[in-house]
C-alpha cells in the first residue's frame, strides 16, 4: 500500500485552512515554520497535487485543497468521535459539552434545565456561554463549543450545522414607567414616541428590530441607550422612563409581570439549537439536547 499522511500533517492542513498563513498556523501548530512548511509539501507529495498556491505575496489553498479540505476534517473528526466514544464507554473521561447562548435570548431558563438535567446526569460536565451570533457560528466552526442556542431563521450560510427546534418566543413591549392601560396592544409610533433602549448595532437583535421596523415604514430608530444584555435593559427600564421589546419567555422566567403589552404586529422568533455535522460528542449532546426539548415541552 502507499504511504498515507500522518494525522499530525492532515491536523497541519486543517489548521492552515483555518490561518491562511504559514507563519501563523505555524504557531497555532507549536512547531517552526520550516518544519510546518515541510509537512505540507509531504502531504502535498502523498495526495499528489498542489494543496496550497504559494507566491511572493502570500499562500492560498488551490481548488484541490478546497475539495480535499473537507476530506482531511472528516478523517479527524471521525477518529475524534471514536476514541471519544469508547473512553465514554469505559468511564475514562466525563461527558463534556460547552453550550453557547445567544445573549438576546438569556440564560435563567437555560441555567434551570441544566440544574435539572445535572441531577438527573451527575457525571455531565456543561458549560454555558451568552455570546452574540458571529461569535457563536465562528466558535462552533472551531469547535470551541458543541452546541449553540440562538434564533433562527437568519441571514448567516447555515450549510454546515444542523437545528432542532426548541421554542417560539414571543417578543413583548416592556415599560413599567410608562402609564397605560392594562392589556393595551401597541402600534409602531405609540412604540417609538417614548425613550426606547435598543441592543449594540452589531447583535443579531439589533438587525432584527430594525427590519421589523422597516417593514412599518421606519427607516430610523429613535432610541435612548443601548445596552449589551437584556437584563440590563430590563434593569434600566425599571429604574427610567423608557420602554424596551424583550422576550416574554425570559420576563415570565424572571418572574416580571407588570409592565408588559403586546405588539399590535407580533414579533415571533423560534428558538433552536444548532450544532456541526459529525461532531465527535454526538451521543453527549443528543442525550442533552433531547432533555432540553422534552423540559421545554412540559414546562414552556
Amino acid at each position: 500500500m502507499d504511504e498515507l499522511p500522518t494525522l499530525q500533517e492532515l491536523q497541519s492542513f486543517i489548521t492552515y485552512s483555518k490561518m491562511g498563513n504559514f507563519t501563523l498556523a505555524a504557531q497555532a501548530a507549536n512547531i517552526t515554520q520550516s518544519a510546518f512548511s515541510a509537512q505540507m509539501k509531504k502531504l502535498e507529495r502523498l495526495v499528489g497535487v498542489k494543496l496550497i498556491a504559494r507566491s511572493t505575496r502570500g499562500s492560498r489553498l488551490t481548488a484541490e485543497g478546497e475539495k480535499f479540505l473537507p476530506e482531511a476534517e472528516h478523517i479527524i473528526e471521525t477518529l475524534e468521535r471514536a476514541i471519544h466514544s469508547i473512553r465514554l464507554a469505559n468511564k475514562l473521561e466525563r461527558p463534556m459539552l460547552n453550550v453557547g447562548i445567544l445573549r438576546s435570548i438569556g440564560d435563567v431558563r437555560k441555567n434551570a434545565h441544566v440544574s435539572y438535567f445535572q441531577q438527573t446526569n451527575p457525571n455531565f460536565s456543561i458549560s454555558i456561554y451568552d455570546m452574540e451570533e458571529e461569535e457563536m457560528l465562528l466558535d462552533l466552526r472551531e469547535n470551541r463549543i458543541d452546541i449553540g442556542t440562538c434564533y433562527l431563521p437568519n441571514n448567516k450560510d447555515m450549510s454546515s450545522y444542523e437545528s432542532i427546534a426548541i421554542r417560539e418566543d414571543s417578543v413583548v413591549y416592556y415599560a413599567p414607567k410608562r402609564e397605560l392601560p392594562a392589556g393595551k396592544v401597541l402600534n409602531t409610533e405609540e412604540l417609538l414616541d417614548y425613550p426606547m433602549v435598543m441592543y449594540p448595532p452589531k447583535y443579531f437583535m439589533s438587525h432584527r428590530l430594525k427590519s421589523y421596523f422597516s417593514e412599518e415604514g421606519r427607516q430610523s430608530l429613535p432610541h435612548l441607550v443601548r445596552l449589551s444584555n437584556p437584563y440590563a435593559m430590563i434593569a434600566y427600564c425599571q429604574r427610567n422612563e423608557a420602554g424596551s421589546l424583550i422576550s416574554r419567555h425570559l420576563l415570565d422566567a424572571l418572574g416580571i409581570k407588570d409592565g408588559i403589552y403586546a405588539l399590535a404586529k407580533p414579533l415571533n422568533l423560534q428558538v433552536c439549537f444548532v450544532y456541526r455535522n459529525n461532531n465527535s460528542k454526538w451521543e453527549t449532546m443528543k442525550t442533552f439536547m433531547d432533555y432540553i426539548v422534552q423540559k421545554v415541552g412540559v414546562n414552556g
